[in-house]
């Protein structure tokens, strides 16, 4: 079963917008290359200790699923946020802290907390009600999905998730497709963050609102509720995805 290192900070600061994840992110990836780095000249690029290195592992290497996320509230008034660890990156969380801490510098007061905490499930309920909290970026068609989204689309995101995030071999997922969607709330939430890497603006928009679901068996609530962890889809590391799961009956 999924376990993980839950590390939580607050911040008696006002809350500097809708969207703190790319602030965030951007802060903690600095602070986090100051902590780790070992190699003079401060480049990534040709680096000797690349291989070896954490920040290189979480910021630039590409095509692979980076083992945490930020989990926030979008219109929450408080400057708090989660930093949730998965895999052997827990084995890093004094650094993972001390990089996060270092990049809040500039606020007098950060409280902090840590649990180590472990995926449970008791009962499975018949209906659900899934809440999308922050954008959800799914790809539908080799597109990202910008006006509907299926069940079984959210089940496959979270399914790929989470086999990378505990280092397992990708299944093929086999889902009973009897469950009912009853209602569907959905709405395109625009969301953009400036690169300084790149120099651009990125699109991070994605989907939001409520879907219930009926008729659901233990593997779909399971997965479910894994997807309320891990997150659901692209771009999770910076808070995107976060889905809440609510039983019904």
């Amino acid at each position: 079963m999924l376990t993980y290192t839950k590390q939580t900070y607050n911040i008696k600061a006002k809350k500097p917008y809708l969207f703190i994840g790319s602030k965030i992110r951007g802060a903690f990836g600095y602070a986090l290359k100051e902590e780790v780095c070992i190699n003079p000249s401060f480049e990534c690029k040709g680096c000797f200790a690349a291989k070896e290195c954490l920040f290189y592992k979480l910021y630039e290497m590409q095509n692979t699923t980076h083992p945490y996320r930020l989990d926030f509230k979008l219109h929450s008034k408080k400057y708090k946020f989660s930093l949730l660890l998965f895999g052997e990156l827990q084995k890093h969380k004094e650094t993972m802290y001390k990089a996060m801490i270092n990049a809040l510098r500039n606020y007098k007061e950060v409280t902090f907390k840590e649990k180590r905490k472990k995926l449970k499930i008791k009962n499975t309920p018949l209906v659900v009600k899934i809440e999308f909290l922050t954008p959800l970026r799914i790809k539908k068609n080799n597109r990202f999905a910008v006006d509907d989204i299926d069940l079984l689309d959210i089940l496959l995101s979270i399914h790929r998730r989470s086999a990378a995030l505990q280092g397992k071999k990708l299944e093929k997922l086999h889902i009973d497709k009897s469950y009912k969607t009853v209602s569907k709330h959905l709405y395109f939430q625009d969301l953009t963050r400036r690169s300084n890497k790149q120099n651009t603006k990125m699109n991070l928009g994605g989907l939001m609102g409520e879907m219930v679901v009926s008729d659901i068996d233990k593997k779909i609530y399971e997965l479910l509720k894994t997807g309320e962890i891990i997150g659901v889809g692209k771009s999770t590391v910076f808070g995107l995805g976060k889905i809440k799961i609510e039983e019904i009956a």
